[in-house]
């Protein structure tokens, strides 16, 4: 049974709560493992809405499998910022969904964050995808909607993703090694598979070891009117989860500049089995360079461009 789309279908709200000090990182803004935080709260609200019950129950027979995740930041959220999220349904198909939601200023009614999941309705067991409830198929429908703009992918297609990722292959391009580690107990979810804020955490963590830091240096000695103190935010993610890791399974991040033009930086992660060499995820992340006095963005130098574009990757995909 396919739901069936509404007139202006109204959101729900699903998360109400505040940016804390305490998960706001070196430049002052919410880290991004923690608007993550957000969306994990705001899931298990939909399921609710849904009829699905409580994702996070150990003793149920099903859980939602997240497949893929769009995300874009707009306005920076810092500490104390009143925070609120709102849940909709892009598309509903047979045994998956694409799911939005939008984290708002509640104080400013102006939009923070928005975030697109591709979802799965899987049999705990056996692992497989199972038809949707038909209860959850009807709730859906009044929530039917289409991505407003702010939602929509702006420098990353979605489009025919093809993941060739391996270990093997991340040495062969000669991405560096930014990240390994092992998959704990305290950073999964009751079914055992790895959280996606903890999945977040670990691609933040990585970013830092890229080594990255000489085309900002470059762009601000460059800058009309310089120097700056310059930073970087990144402002889109693009996610394709291929498997979930559980507790005790290792993961070793690959990273790799991927290109630039004046006004954004692209970078590409993957997340390996440092055992078998292949995927668990990748992930693919637009940036922006950041005037750290004025909290603006500002355009790469052609020198700055430069820089970034010899620290690159060539013809780097998934």
């Amino acid at each position: 049974m396919s739901a069936q789309a509404l007139p202006s279908a109204a959101p729900i709200e699903v998360w109400r709560g505040c940016a804390n000090a305490w998960e706001c990182d070196h430049i002052g803004h919410l880290n991004t493992r923690h608007y993550v935080a957000r969306v994990e709260q705001a899931l298990a609200g939909l399921a609710r809405h849904l009829g699905l019950g409580n994702v996070n129950d150990s003793a149920g027979t099903h859980q939602l499998l997240v497949k893929g995740q769009h995300m874009r930041f707009l306005r920076e959220a810092r500490a104390g910022a009143a925070l609120h999220a709102t849940a909709q349904v892009l598309d509903w198909r047979h045994d998956e969904a694409d799911v939005l939601f939008l984290l708002h200023h509640s104080n400013l009614g102006q939009m923070a964050a928005t975030f697109r999941l591709t979802i799965a309705y899987v049999e705990r067991s056996s692992g497989r995808p199972e038809p949707w409830p038909e209860r959850a198929t009807l709730a859906a429908g009044a929530l039917l909607c289409e991505a407003p703009k702010e939602a929509k992918p702006r420098s990353i297609s979605l489009d025919n993703v093809d993941v060739s990722a391996s270990l093997e292959r991340a040495r062969q391009l000669g991405m560096r090694m930014t990240g390994i580690g092992t998959v704990m107990p305290d950073a999964c979810d009751a079914h055992g598979n790895w959280r996606l804020s903890a999945f977040m955490g670990r691609v933040a963590d990585s970013i830092p070891h890229l080594r990255n830091g000489e085309w900002r240096d470059v762009l601000a000695r460059t800058m009309p009117g310089g120097p700056l103190r310059v930073g970087s935010a990144l402002i889109e993610f693009q996610t394709v989860h291929l498997r979930w890791p559980k507790v005790g399974d290792g993961c070793e991040v690959r990273s790799a500049l991927a290109g630039c033009t004046d006004r954004v930086t692209h970078s590409s992660h993957w997340l390996l089995d440092p055992e078998s060499g292949a995927p668990w995820a990748v992930v693919r992340t637009v940036g922006i360079a950041l005037d750290l006095d004025a909290r603006r963005s500002i355009s790469l130098t052609a020198e700055a461009q430069a820089a970034y574009r010899a620290a690159s990757v060539a013809d780097l995909v998934l």
